[in-house]
């Protein structure tokens, strides 16, 4: 066991401290799911912070930021955005690539929603994803924190 999260800790620094380049799905699904939010209506910048993180803007006004991440599962990774609002609170989640056999659940539209109306550790766990589960709730509060912490 104790190896199980050695591995995992292995995997997660050299996510953080690696930069990552989503593939052509990746950025396909996210232009696709931002069409179908936004009806096209939209504009995205890439931001100094980080070349994964955009300014989205309609009618010429900020709305909110565009992040896109990988998280680590059982054995490989997943890529997801998430869309936050101007105060950082979670507008939108969907998982562009879940690369795992078991715990694909998380990408069940009805889960995700739990993440724009209730605080993270609140979103409850699912039976059989519960790695995933909880990289994605791990990921998501440092992404949290690092835009708290780029907007100041």
């Amino acid at each position: 066991m104790k190896i199980f999260f050695v591995i995992l800790f292995l995997i997660n620094n050299l996510i953080l401290f690696s930069q990552w380049e989503p593939s052509d799905l990746v950025l396909s699904k996210k232009t696709k799911e931002l069409d179908k939010i936004y009806d096209s209506n939209y504009d995205i910048i890439k931001t100094d912070f980080n070349p994964n993180y955009f300014n989205i803007i309609i009618d010429n006004k900020q709305t909110g930021y565009l992040c896109l991440r990988q998280a680590p599962s059982k054995h490989d990774v997943f890529d997801y955005m998430l869309i936050f609002d101007n105060d950082l609170n979670i507008d939108h989640i969907k998982i562009l690539a879940y690369r795992e056999d078991w715990g694909g659940e998380i990408r069940s539209k009805r889960w995700l929603k739990q993440f724009s109306n209730r605080e993270i550790e609140d979103v409850q766990a699912i039976s059989g994803a519960t790695i995933s589960v909880n990289s994605l709730k791990t990921d998501i509060s440092k992404l949290k924190s690092e835009m708290s912490k780029w907007l100041k």
